[in-house]
C-alpha cells in the first residue's frame, strides 16, 4: 500500500496557502477566544479570593461573566463558520494516532467553550444574579431562579474548570511538540504563515 504523501512533497508545496491555513475569519475568532480565555481564567482566581465585602467584588464578577458570554458567542460564530467552510486537514506526516487524539482534544475544547459559559449563566440566573454585558445591557434570563439549579450550575462550572486547564495545557504542549520536536509548522496554520515561503 502506498505511503501518504508528506507535506513537503511537490504536490503539497504547490497547493495554495488557503488550503494550508485556516480562513482569516477562523484565525481571528481563534485568537480572540484565546485572548478571552487567558483573561477570564486568572480573573476567576482573583475575584474568588476577594473579600465578600469588597466594594468592587460584584464588578469583577460581572466582568468575568461578560467575558464568559463573549466566549460563548465567539464559539457559536466559530462553529457556524467552520461548518460552512473547509478547514485544512492535518499534515500526513503526523501519525494517525496523534491525529485522532488531536481531533478528540479539539472536540472537547469546543464542548468546554460552550459548557463553561452556559453553566456559569445557569449558576448566575438560577441564583437570581443578573448579568450586565460589560455594563451595556442586561442579558435576558432564560432559566428560572432556583437554588438547586444554581447549585448545579456552580458545581458543573467548578469541576469543568479543571478540565479546561488540562485541555488548554494539552493543546499548548501539543503545538510546542509539533513545532519544536516534529518540526511541523501547525502554528502557521493559525497565523496565516503556513504555505508562505
Amino acid at each position: 500500500m502506498s505511503r501518504p504523501s508528506q507535506t513537503s512533497s511537490p504536490a503539497s508545496a504547490a497547493m495554495p496557502s488557503s488550503h494550508l491555513t485556516y480562513s482569516l475569519t477562523l484565525r481571528v475568532l481563534h485568537w480572540l477566544t484565546a485572548l478571552c480565555m487567558f483573561v477570564v481564567i486568572p480573573l476567576a482566581w482573583y475575584m474568588t479570593n476577594l473579600d465578600r465585602h469588597d466594594p468592587l467584588r460584584n464588578n469583577w464578577f460581572n466582568l468575568h461573566k461578560s467575558i464568559g458570554l463573549t466566549i460563548l458567542l465567539l464559539t457559536l460564530i466559530r462553529v457556524v463558520t467552520r461548518l460552512s467552510g473547509t478547514a485544512p486537514t492535518l499534515p500526513a506526516s503526523i501519525p494517525a494516532a496523534e491525529q485522532t487524539l488531536a481531533h478528540i482534544g479539539h472536540g472537547l475544547l469546543y464542548v468546554i467553550l460552550f459548557a463553561m459559559p452556559i453553566s456559569g449563566y445557569i449558576n448566575s440566573y438560577g441564583g437570581g444574579h443578573a448579568v450586565n454585558w460589560f455594563w451595556l445591557f442586561q442579558v435576558p434570563a432564560v432559566v428560572p431562579q432556583d437554588k438547586a439549579l444554581s447549585h448545579l450550575g456552580s458545581r458543573v462550572h467548578y469541576l469543568l474548570a479543571y478540565v479546561t486547564y488540562a485541555l488548554i495545557a494539552g493543546h499548548v504542549l501539543a503545538v510546542i511538540y509539533h513545532q519544536l520536536i516534529q518540526r511541523i509548522d501547525l502554528l502557521g496554520r493559525m497565523t496565516g504563515r503556513a504555505g508562505k515561503h
